[in-house]
C-alpha cells in the first residue's frame, strides 16, 4: 500500500453560479480543512453560450468582456465568504477562463497540480449543471485526477461505510483512497465482489476480494467487510450493495466500472456518477494483476 501521510493537497472547484454553487463551497471547505488543501475556483465562459451567432464579431466580445466582469465579481465574492471559513495557512485562488468546460478544467488540473476535483451532484436534474457538461471519465483519462461527485449528505466527519467494487485484478489506487478516507472517519470499507458469468469469473472475483482483504487487514486498521454478488450488470448490483449496506461513499474506478450493462445506457449516459444519490469518488484505474 502506498504512504497514506498527504493524499490530497489542492481541489479544485468548477463554479457555474447556479443553485449547486453553495453546495459544493460548503464542501469543499469541510475537505479542505480536514486535509489540509489548498482550494482554486475556476469558472468558465463558454463563447457560444453567450452569443453564437456572433461569435467573432465586436459585439461578441462586448457581451463577453461584459460577462467576464460580472463573473470575476462573483468569485471574488466567493473567494471572500468562503476563504474566511478555511484553517489558517490554506489558501483559497481563482481563475476564469473562455472556452469549454471540458478543455479548460483539464488544463487548470495540470497547470494548478490538482488532485481532487469536486462536481456537485443536485438530487433533481437541471439544464446548467456541471456533471452535465463534463465526461468525467474522459477527464480523469487525461489527468489521472481523481473526481468526487458531492451531494448534499456528503460529510467527511462521518464516512462510515465505503463501498469499493473489486473487479479481476486487485484495485491498488482505490483500495488507498478508500483506505484513507476510512480511517479518518472510524469507518468501515465495504469489498465487494461479482460472482460474474462462470465458474472461472467467480473463482477470480473471489481470489481478487480475498487478495484485497489480506492486503487491508496486513497494512492498516480500518473494519473491512467481503461480499460477492450474484448480480452480472456491475453498476447496478454495485448500487445494490451500497444502498443496503447505507453507504457514505462508493469509490470506482473509471470506464467501465461507471457505466451500465447496455448500449442504450451507454447512449444516454447512464453513468454511475449521474445516477448514484450516494457521492461517487471516482478514480483512475491503477491494479496488480498479481
Amino acid at each position: 500500500m502506498t504512504c497514506l501521510k498527504k493524499l490530497f493537497t489542492k481541489i479544485l472547484v468548477p463554479v457555474n453560479f447556479n443553485r449547486n454553487t453553495a453546495l459544493v463551497m460548503q464542501k469543499a471547505v469541510q475537505i479542505a480543512n480536514e486535509f489540509r488543501c489548498d482550494v482554486h475556483l475556476l469558472h468558465v465562459q463558454t463563447p457560444l453560450a453567450i452569443m453564437p451567432f456572433l461569435y467573432e464579431g465586436y459585439f461578441s466580445t462586448t457581451i463577453y468582456e461584459s460577462h467576464a466582469r460580472t463573473a470575476a465579481g462573483k468569485l471574488q465574492q466567493l473567494r471572500e465568504i468562503y476563504g474566511k471559513r478555511l484553517d489558517d495557512g490554506l489558501l483559497m485562488t481563482i481563475s476564469q477562463e473562455l472556452g469549454d468546460w471540458q478543455t479548460m478544467m483539464k488544463k487548470t488540473i495540470i497547470a494548478e497540480h490538482t488532485d481532487l476535483v469536486l462536481i456537485p451532484k443536485h438530487p433533481k436534474r437541471f439544464f446548467g449543471a456541471l456533471i452535465q457538461k463534463i465526461n468525467i471519465n474522459k477527464l480523469i483519462q487525461q489527468t489521472q485526477c481523481p473526481v468526487l461527485t458531492v451531494t448534499r449528505r456528503f460529510n467527511i466527519h462521518h464516512l462510515q461505510n465505503i463501498v469499493v467494487p473489486v473487479g479481476d485484478s486487485l484495485p491498488i489506487r482505490k483500495l488507498t483512497m478508500a483506505t484513507y478516507l476510512a480511517r479518518q472517519s472510524n469507518g468501515n470499507v465495504h469489498l465487494m465482489g461479482n460472482a460474474g458469468k462462470n465458474k472461472k469469473e467467480e473463482k477470480r472475483s473471489s481470489w481478487c476480494v480475498t487478495r484485497a482483504y489480506q492486503l487491508l487487514r496486513d497494512y492498516t486498521q480500518v473494519n473491512i467487510h467481503c461480499s460477492i454478488t450474484a448480480d452480472h450488470n456491475g453498476m447496478d448490483g454495485m448500487l445494490t450493495v451500497a444502498k443496503n449496506v447505507k453507504a457514505d461513499l462508493i469509490v470506482v474506478n473509471s470506464g467501465k466500472e461507471t457505466q451500465p450493462a447496455g448500449w442504450l445506457n451507454r447512449l444516454l449516459g447512464k453513468y454511475v456518477y449521474k445516477e448514484s444519490n450516494i457521492p461517487i469518488l471516482t478514480v483512475a484505474g491503477t491494479t496488480n494483476q498479481s
